[in-house]
This record gives C-alpha cells, structure tokens and sequence, in this order.
C-alpha cells in the first residue's frame, strides 16, 4: 500500500509538469502558423518553441497591439530586439516608416531587450530597461574559405525601389546609403581603379558613368548572391540606417574584409584591423581604401575566435535564464535562437 502511495506521488509529479509544459506550447499554437512580424518566436537547441515572443520592430496596424495584448493577456513574455532600422527610436530618414508606424510606449512597456546599439540611450533606453548587447548576426558560425576566382574589387547591394526610375529617397536607397555610394565611386574607380559590381540599382545609368568598371545585376537567389560574394574581394557598406545587416558577417565568415560607414546604427563592432575599415564620407574614403588594399587581415579567423551560433544561443539562453527564473524551458534549455 505505501509501494502504491509513493508511486502515485511520482506520477501525480510526473502529469502536473507535463500539463506546464504542455500550456506553455498551447498559449503560441493559434500563432504558430501565422506570418507573425512584427513578431519573432524563439526556440532551445531542440526546436522546441519556448514562450517568449520578440518584438522587432514598431506596429503598423492595430492587428499588431492586439497580438501583443493577446501574448501578454495569455501569460506570455515579450521582449524586445532591435534589428529594424533606429527600432525603438522614431524613424525620421523620409522614408514610408516615418509614416506608417503605430505610436507606442515600447521601452516603457518592454523592459527586457536584445539591443545591437553602440549608444543604447540615444534611441530611447534608460536605466530601467535591461539589455542584452547581441545581433542577429552574431549566430553564425565561420564559413569555409571558398576558392574561387575574384573577379570584383568591391560588391554593394542596394535593390532596386521602382521598376523604371532611380529614385534617392527609396527605401532600399536611404537604407543602403545610395546617395553616398554614387560619391564614393567616382573616387573607387578613377583613383583607385577598382572594378565595383552592383545588386540593384538598374536605371542609375551608373554603367554610361563607368564602363566596364562597374556591373549592375538584379536581385539574385540567396545562393547565387553567396557566390558573387565570393567572386568580390572586399564588401562595400556605406550604410547609415540598418541594424546590423547579415551581409557583414556573411562577408567576414567568408573572408572578405568590409569597408563600413562609420556611422552605422549596428555592425561596427564586427570591424577592427583584420576584418576591415571604418570611414564617414567621400573625403576620408580615400585614406580608409588604401589602407585596406595595402593591409594583410584574416577575417575568417578572427571571426572563429569570436562568434559562432552555439556561442550566442549560449549567451541569450543565459540572459532569458536570469531573467526569468519561473519559466521551466527557458530554464531547461542550453541555447536559444530565433525561430
């Protein structure tokens, strides 16, 4: 009779943890297969969902404050990530966003973040918040070194905004800096007569400016974009308003040392002297290029001493682990990534 009692006890213990866990998973399935952004579900290095959502980015409609009133109302914990542009600053480089967002209260409402900024109090943090310095970028491991024939000096991608026209204000144009790109090539390819390929930017009449200097392609497959990548010496990042774009680290995990502007909301910490320059305009360009073609790096290397996926799923399970103590997966858990 005690034999039976006991095991009893084991099995009542046993369906109560599974009944936790089990609510845990049911609180996300109506979203599960939904296109969710603003929102970003995180997993364990199981795949198993884990119940905190990720805010990355402003709501637009209000479908998106609804969702997160759901997330918070079911029990649920949101926090935030910046990879969208100054997320959670407002947006003011002229483009749709400045209009189209939704005005929230997010570092007063959000307190837990995953942050990328160099300056976290310039885009609206304070002391009550609690950040967690990370990119998306960082969960990558090194690639191989491929072998390949470089047929480019420098790679730049800024896709088209209009099917016809080549406007500046664009989207894809004030993100990827365009306006600087169009300075910088002139000095690029008649100083330093360097051989420029473009994705994006068709109707700029960059080819009647340059010859055979310059390449202009359209968008590409991920995969064929990986290879003309490989095909470039160096990768080109006048970029102002981009958090941290994966091209950076896809670039130095391959070898391929960057050339970045200064002034980058998120990405300068991934350059240093053996993964490329920093420079802020077309006149220090000149200094910063030669530099780089005159200088040895290993990109690939200093990124295997650095970062790697498991490293970072590592570091963010542990910031989730401290923060949230009464959540059994997340405690459980040895990494967390994005789903």
């Amino acid at each position: 009779m005690i034999r039976f009692r006991l095991h009893w006890k084991i099995i009542t213990g046993i369906l109560v943890l599974l009944v936790l866990v089990l609510v845990q998973y049911i609180k996300f399935e109506k979203y599960e297969e939904e296109p969710i952004f603003p929102f970003r579900l995180l997993c364990n290095e199981k795949r198993e969902i884990i119940p905190v959502v990720a805010l990355t980015a402003f709501f637009r409609t209000d479908k998106d404050v609804q969702r997160y009133n759901d997330y918070i109302a079911n029990g649920n914990v949101v926090i935030g990530y910046t990879s969208y542009k100054t997320f959670p600053k407002p947006i003011t480089d002229g483009t749709g966003d400045s209009e189209t967002v939704i005005d929230f209260p997010y570092t007063d409402k959000i307190k837990n973040w995953v942050s990328c900024f160099k300056n976290p109090k310039e885009f609206g943090f304070t002391d009550a918040n609690t950040l967690l310095e990370m990119s998306e970028s960082d969960f990558k491991d090194a690639d191989t070194i491929p072998t390949v024939e470089k047929k480019y000096d420098f790679i730049y991608s800024c896709l088209e905004d209009d099917a016809n026209a080549c406007p500046l204000n664009g989207w894809n144009a004030v993100n990827r800096n365009f306006d600087l790109a169009k300075k910088c090539f002139p000095i690029m390819i008649n100083e330093f007569n360097l051989k420029i390929l473009v994705m994006g930017r068709l109707h700029c009449g960059l080819e009647e400016l340059y010859g055979d200097k310059i390449e202009i392609i359209n968008m590409l497959p991920y995969h064929e974009f990986q290879e003309k990548l490989d095909q470039s010496r160096f990768l080109f990042v006048p970029n102002v308003y981009d958090a941290s774009p994966r091209v950076i680290t896809e670039a130095i995990s391959k070898d391929i040392p960057v050339l970045m502007n200064r002034n980058i909301v998120c990405g300068s910490k991934y350059i240093n002297d053996q993964t490329g320059e920093l420079f802020t305009d077309d006149y220090d360009i000149r200094f910063h290029l030669k530099a780089l073609l005159a200088r040895k790096m290993s990109p690939n290397a200093w990124w295997k001493q650095n970062y790697s996926r498991q490293a970072a799923g590592v570091k963010f399970q542990k910031f989730l682990a401290d923060l949230y103590p009464d959540i059994p997966l997340v405690q459980t858990s040895k990494e967390v990534y994005f789903n």
